[in-house]
């Protein structure tokens, strides 16, 4: 970490580039858990078709600012975030206080990889409160 003041968000982040990554999204995920996100890059839509339970959605500009979140988002939805960059889901219920951090920007620290039940997740992610 290079601040006191920074706080990591979620230790295990999935990047989501490919067709058929962004197309199944975190349908195979059986127990997403709090440290867990997915996190879609140059997207400002998802789906939730097929999915079992909600999932909360992040929505990011270039600069990986948060510009919006959706809470409890249902099964068999789509949501849109206009001037969205990217998008992070996660599981429902989400602890942190994500809509008192709108404007704030997000880093991205890239990982090696690290396997956990066959998913390779790719970064961290952090936010600096000051």
């Amino acid at each position: 970490m290079s601040s006191d003041k920074e706080v990591v968000l979620w230790s295990k982040v999935k990047s989501m580039k490919k067709f058929h990554q962004r197309l199944i999204g975190m349908l195979k995920e059986k127990q997403p858990t709090t440290e867990m996100a997915f996190w879609f890059p140059f997207c400002k839509s998802i789906h939730t078709w097929g999915m079992k339970e909600p999932i909360d959605v992040v929505a990011l500009d270039k600069e990986h600012r948060i510009i919006g979140i959706r809470r409890f988002v249902c099964p068999n939805e789509i949501v849109r975030f206009k001037g969205a960059y990217g998008l992070i889901e996660m599981a429902a219920g989400n602890f942190w206080p994500i809509e008192k951090w709108i404007g704030k920007e997000l880093k991205f620290t890239r990982k090696h990889g690290e396997l956990n039940e066959k998913v390779y997740f790719d970064y961290c992610i952090a936010i600096e409160l000051t």
